[in-house]
Formats: structure tokens, C-alpha cells, sequence
């Protein structure tokens, strides 16, 4: 039998003969190549799922019927997603296309797929009567999301949905995670306008996701209240374990079969501040194998599940494996040393680059004749030397005295800054350039350009290539808590933090040797972090 994919189609079931529906006239063989055979899901309010046959092979159809343009962009992404991700717990995707039917101008976006065989693991618990999973097989289903999301999160994409429901279990005991455009189950899965993500399911979304922000890190919470549903056979909104009028999640008590530690970890998971989170896939690997030792050794930890040798779907394999990440995942952070090298590379760079753009600057500005329009008598190459010499002073903590020196004349006391120059430069600075500093200003301009050059530099480089040009000859890389680039005002931020690192004998810095993740002072204010880059 071949099916109709027409919405408006009055009688869709077809002879597999036939080309055109024999109802409404929609061709069948959808693209020339793809056969509908049987509706699997019709599921909400978006779209319906299909199994198609492309020659003899099953696949997934995804048919999205509702023309809302967030929905339209949300399928589009999924189609995206899976043509870039490879990995045996997602789904391939094998093309996307618009069809249209009979005499319609509305078109249906279609997504084709691989088949994955098995249920989801909402379908499991319901067959199961919703009995709570064992301890070793969440440690097992944990490991194995954990790292499907590092596949997911490394290619710089976050899936917004994750629930039961979305995770499919194959006979074989491999998870699957399915729905990357979030497009189904509208009755529970909530379309909203917000800043960047209109998709959340109550009871498994965060905090920052309803108000519209997902992160990386929304996907741990939504996987810590997906498991608190395994564990517990419980809805994560359910009256017995949800305390509406605190807001809390009381669930320990009915998972009384895992062991504190874990609890405690998807409670971490859970958290509601996005900084109180796991920051990334590989710092959960690093927690995941640190506790699998812990339940191991300690006397109350429950005991393994009794396996039999011929398991079903519905009791699947319970594998033993090692809670350790794959190759190349282990996160290492920036240590001083290697910092340190780096920001001697960077300032090697910058005052190169100051020095020269200045000295160019001046000497066409005097070529143009405006500097002796300002009243500046010096030329050649002394204006060159000077204002390669000031605004290379600029990148320095020198220039920022200077600059504070020099507005400070500028504004209240210009005798000041003579005698100031007198006491420290009167041996080595000629008297014209002196007699310059005593009459103009304008010396000033070049020290707040290489200071402006030196802000430039690492704010535009941190902020767009997650680090300075030594920081990545390094392979060291600078993001925000989440894993994300840092964004202007957090780049900016860091950059005038380096001050107060400074200050008290270079201690701020220093704390970069110290601190577990090995955070300065300018990191901790502004909520940044430097790894070494990861060998994949």
C-alpha cells in the first residue's frame, strides 16, 4: 500500500501500483525515488512521521504541515544538524525537500531519515509501569547521552528538547536521540517568540530556556530531570515529587535504589543557575568517572542488576563499560606558565603594531600638512621615532599613567605635567621635544591611540576567534563558563579586569597557578575560562 501525504487527501491509502493518488491526484513516488508505505506518528499539531521505502530500504519521512516560520526554521535546522553530525546515537539525515500536492500552494516541508528501530523511553517506562530503572543501568544510559551530546556540542550545536520521549532505545541497547528541530509533540512542547530558542517542554526545561536563553548547558539540566523521570517512574512535575510552592524537586526519596552521589550529581545537573552546572560534556565524563569508582568502592552501593541471557527490547543489555571519555575530550586548563607566554607573545605584538601604525600615521598626517597647521614643529624622522615611541608607550602601563597624567593637565593644571616630564625625562628627552610637551597636548593622542589599539586587539580577537594570536600559537582558547564564545561587553570586561589582576603585585594573575580551573582574577569577574585546545 502506498500512502498520500496530501493534509486535504480524503481517502490517502493507495495501490502501490499507482503514481498519483487515485483520491486527489498527489503524485506518490515523492522526488521520484521515496515511497510512503505507513504513518508512524501523527503525533501534536506540527507534522506527521511516515516510513518510506527508497528502493527496498526503510526510512524515516518527516512531513511538517504547519507553515508557522519558527516551525519552518526549526525543521530546516534539524535537516542541517543531521547532515553534519555523525554518530551511531543520531540519527542520519538523508536529505531534505519541499513537495507540493495537488492543486495546492502550500508546501510540505519533508526531512528523510534513517530508521531507527526500537521505542522511546517514554514508551519503555509505560510498558515497564513505569518502575524505576536500576543504578548501573542509568550510569550506562547516562554515559552513552552524555556522549552523544559531546558529538552534538562540539559541532556548536545544543538540542533544546531533550526528554523521554525524544530518545529512543534500539534493541540492541544503544540510545538514540531523535527530534533536533523539536517539531513534535506540540501539546506538550511550547512554541514561543524569544531571544534565541522558541522551543521548551515544561518539566524538563530550565529556567533560562522558558525566559527564552538556552545555552549549552540547558541541555545537562534537561538530561538530569530526564533521568530523575527513569529513576523514579515520575513525572519531574509531578505533585509527589514537586513542590510547586517552593519551587522544589524532592526526589531522593523515591529513588532510594542509587546511591547518594549520583543523586547528587543529577541534582548538579539539575541546577538552576547556568554557572552552577557542569560547564561542558568533558568536565561530566571527568564527574561520571570519578563516581563510578566512588559507587564501586563504597559497601552501600546497590547491587548489579541479575542479568538472563536472552534479553528483549525490553530488558535490554545491561553493558558493562568504563565511565571515561572518548579520545581527545579531557579538558585541560590554561596554567600560567603557558599563559604567561602568551601574553608576552601578545604584547611583542601589539607594541610592534602600535609603534608602527603610529610612526605611519604621524609621518602622512605631516606630509598632508596638518600637523604644522596644529602648531607642531617637529618632522622627519623625529616625528617618526616620537610617535612610534609614544603610542608604543600606549600598550604599556606606562602609557596609562601618562594618559592619566595627561588629562589630568588637560583639565585642571597644565604645570603640572612639565614638572612631572622634568623630574623623570629632563636627561633624556631633547629640549624640542620637551619644549613640545610643554606647549602642546596633542602628545597625548598618540599614547591613547596604541592604548585604543592594544583594547582592540585582545577584545575583537577574544570575543570573535575565542583568543589573542598567542594564545592560539599556544592552543589555548578563551570562552565564557558555557562553552561559548565571550560576547563584547564580556570580552570588554576581561580586558579592564587585567587592571585589578595587577594591582596587588601581579597576585590576580598569579591565581591563575592557583586555581583549580585555573582562573585569574579577570577570568572569575568575568565569567571566563582558558582550556587548551583539544587534539581531535
Amino acid at each position: 500500500m502506498s500512502l498520500c501525504i496530501n493534509p486535504g487527501c480524503s481517502k490517502p491509502e493507495n495501490p502501490d501500483i499507482n503514481k498519483f493518488c487515485q483520491a486527489c491526484g498527489s503524485e506518490l513516488l515523492l522526488i521520484g525515488r521515496y515511497r510512503v508505505t505507513r504513518l508512524l506518528s501523527n503525533k501534536g499539531g506540527f507534522g506527521y512521521t511516515y516510513e518510506v521505502m527508497d528502493k527496498d530500504t526503510p526510512k524515516v519521512l518527516k512531513v511538517l504541515i504547519n507553515p508557522h516560520p519558527h516551525a519552518v526554521d526549526l525543521f530546516k535546522q534539524e535537516a542541517e544538524v543531521l547532515s553534519k553530525l555523525n554518530h551511531p546515537g543520531i540519527p542520519k539525515g538523508e536529505g531534505y525537500f519541499i513537495y507540493f500536492s495537488r492543486n495546492s500552494e502550500t508546501p510540505l516541508h519533508c526531512l528523510v531519515m534513517e530508521k531507527i528501530e526500537g521505542m522511546d523511553l517514554e514508551e519503555y517506562q509505560r510498558q515497564h509501569e513505569f518502575a524505576p530503572i536500576k543504578q548501573d543501568l542509568a550510569l550506562e544510559w547516562l554515559f552513552q547521552l552524555v556522549n552523544i551530546l559531546n558529538e552534538v556540542h562540539r559541532r556548536q550545536f545544543f538540542h533544546r528538547d531533550i526528554k523521554p520521549s525524544n530518545i529512543i532505545l534500539k534493541p540492541d541497547g544503544q540510545l538514540t536521540l531523535i527530534d533536533f528541530g523539536a517539531v513534535r509533540q506540540v501539546t506538550r512542547t511550547i512554541l514561543v517568540g524569544g531571544q534565541n530558542t522558541g522551543i521548551y517542554t515544561p518539566g524538563y526545561a530550565p529556567p533560562e530556556q522558558e525566559r527564552g536563553y538556552a545555552v549549552p548547558q540547558s541541555d545537562f539540566y534537561a538530561l538530569g530531570r530526564t533521568f530523575v523521570y527513569l529513576l523514579t517512574g515520575k513525572e519531574p512535575n509531578d505533585s509527589a515529587i514537586y513542590d510547586y510552592h517552593k519551587n522544589e524537586l524532592n526526589w531522593h526519596g523515591f529513588a532510594p535504589q542509587i546511591h547518594e552521589k549520583l543523586a547528587n550529581f543529577i541534582d548538579t545537573l539539575m541546577a538552576d543557575k547556568v554557572v552552577n552546572r557542569p560547564a561542558d560534556t568533558t568536565i561530566i565524563f571527568e564527574q561520571l568517572s570519578h563516581l563510578k569508582q566512588e559507587i564501586l568502592q563504597s559497601p552501600t552501593s546497590p547491587s548489579p542488576q541479575t542479568l538472563t541471557q536472552n534479553q528483549t527490547l525490553n530488558q535490554p543489555t545491561q553493558k558493562i563499560i568504563s565511565l571515561t571519555p572518548p579520545s581527545g575530550t579531557m579538558v585541560k586548563y590554561g596554567g600560567f606558565w603557558e599563559r604567561l607566554k602568551a601574553a608576552i607573545i601578545d604584547e611583542i605584538i601589539v607594541m610592534v603594531l602600535a609603534g608602527f601604525l603610529g610612526g605611519y600615521i604621524s609621518y602622512n598626517l605631516e606630509k598632508m600638512g596638518y600637523l604644522a597647521r596644529w602648531g607642531i614643529e617637529i618632522s622627519g624622522i623625529d616625528l617618526i621615532l616620537l610617535s612610534s615611541v609614544l603610542s608604543l608607550l600606549g600598550t604599556t602601563v606606562i602609557g596609562l599613567i601618562l594618559i592619566i597624567l595627561g588629562l589630568d593637565v588637560f583639565l585642571f593644571n597644565s604645570d603640572f605635567l612639565t614638572y612631572f616630564l622634568s623630574l623623570i625625562f629632563a636627561n633624556d628627552i631633547p629640549d624640542k621635544i620637551i619644549g613640545l610637551f610643554r606647549e602642546h597636548l596633542l602628545w597625548l593622542i598618540p599614547v591613547i591611540f596604541g592604548a585604543l589599539i592594544k583594547w582592540l586587539y585582545f577584545v575583537f580577537l577574544e570575543s570573535l576567534f575565542k583568543g589573542t594570536l598567542g594564545k592560539r600559537f599556544l592552543g589555548l582558547r578563551v570562552s565564557n563558563l558555557q562553552n561559548q564564545s565571550l560576547n563584547l561587553p564580556e570580552a570588554n570586561k576581561r580586558y579592564w579586569g587585567k587592571l585589578l589582576s595587577g594591582l596587588p603585585l601581579y597576585i590576580g594573575f598569579m591565581l591563575a597557578g592557583w586555581t583549580p580551573k585555573k582562573r585569574a582574577l579577570h577570568d572569575i569577574i568575568a565569567g571566563s575560562i582558558v582550556v587548551k585546545k583539544n587534539k581531535q
